[in-house]
């Protein structure tokens, strides 16, 4: 096949890497907008939000390479939040497979980063009090 059927469009909001996705994954090109996604994402970071709200369609492949992706990131400690809009044709999507048991799905990008920062602080170490 030729010419890319997906849009990946990446940037970092402090430690949270957020990928918004556009055009449509399949079996053609999941594999490398997952890898595309993975090597944008360093160490420091802390989770990865991907939003498919964009995205006209996603099949079994690109469903699949998403729990792939999810699954090497907690690997590391770092979390995969999905952000599909309720009601579309992608949450459907997610709804069957089962996706909601793998990874957080929030309705928008605003929301899977705001739970992306509150899971982060909860998950960072306290430091002891001070005992002067």
């Amino acid at each position: 096949m030729t010419g890319k059927l997906a849009d990946v469009d990446l940037r970092r909001e402090e430690r949270i890497v957020v990928a918004v996705l556009s055009g449509e994954i399949d079996m053609s090109n999941a594999t490398s907008v997952r890898q595309e996604i993975a090597e944008f994402v360093t160490p420091d970071d802390d989770a990865v939000v991907i939003d498919l709200s964009e995205l006209s369609f996603i099949d079994s492949a690109g469903l699949h390479s998403l729990i792939e992706l999810g699954t090497a990131l907690g690997e590391r400690r770092q979390q995969l939040l999905l952000a599909a809009a309720m009601g579309s044709h992608i949450e459907r999507a997610l709804e069957i497979v089962g996706m909601r048991s793998v990874v957080q799905v929030h309705p928008s990008r605003d929301e899977a980063i705001a739970a992306a920062r509150a899971s982060t602080v909860e998950r960072r170490p306290v430091d002891p009090p001070d005992h002067a």
